[in-house]
């Protein structure tokens, strides 16, 4: 890109018009100022997917949540024998899934950070599946019963998470200490 003025950014014609990408800032027709491409009618589209990524991302925890919840009803029985007995370790199992629910705190912020970007129907879908998968073990582990399956599911909805992100282009690369 050229700058020609000082509000005035030039753009190559690299697209044919029969493509049919989104426009950005950067892509739009060249000569136009910068206060012409930050009217709201041109940042408006953008600003609604981003909004319904980030609505898709939390609807998925929460709807992950909601079979985490009825899984927990209606499959779990009761707690096992030693948790039922020593009611400390039960509230100390119960306070390790209350950080586990902040580290699923942390995840969901992260995505809704990364959302903040244009974002591909395919990750987000990786995306909300994961977090989806890690709020239904959330849940299904308040209910104390058969925790090693729920944190299985737990932390592999986290690591397919990392893969989704690692797979995502949009994301800059990593920088290396070397």
């Amino acid at each position: 890109m050229a700058r020609h003025a000082p509000d005035t950014f030039s753009s190559p014609a690299t697209s044919s018009p029969t493509t049919s990408s989104p426009t950005t800032v950067a892509e739009t027709t060249p000569g136009t100022t910068l206060t012409e491409q930050l009217e709201p009618s041109r940042i408006q589209v953008s600003q609604m997917d981003q909004i319904a990524a980030r609505a898709i991302a939390i609807m998925s925890v929460l709807g992950g949540l909601g079979l985490g919840t009825l899984l927990m009803l209606a499959l779990a029985g009761p707690a096992p024998e030693r948790l039922q007995q020593d009611a400390e370790l039960a509230g100390l199992v119960r306070s390790m899934v209350l950080v586990k629910g902040i580290i699923l705190l942390a995840a969901l912020s992260l995505l809704t950070w990364r959302l903040g970007q244009p974002v591909a129907r395919l990750p987000l879908l990786g995306y909300a599946v994961s977090l989806g998968v890690s709020a239904a073990a959330l849940a299904w582990m308040w209910s104390l019963n058969a925790i090693p399956i729920a944190a299985l599911f737990f932390y592999g909805g986290l690591i397919s998470g990392f893969f989704t992100a690692s797979r995502d282009h949009a994301l800059p690369p990593s920088r290396s200490n070397a």
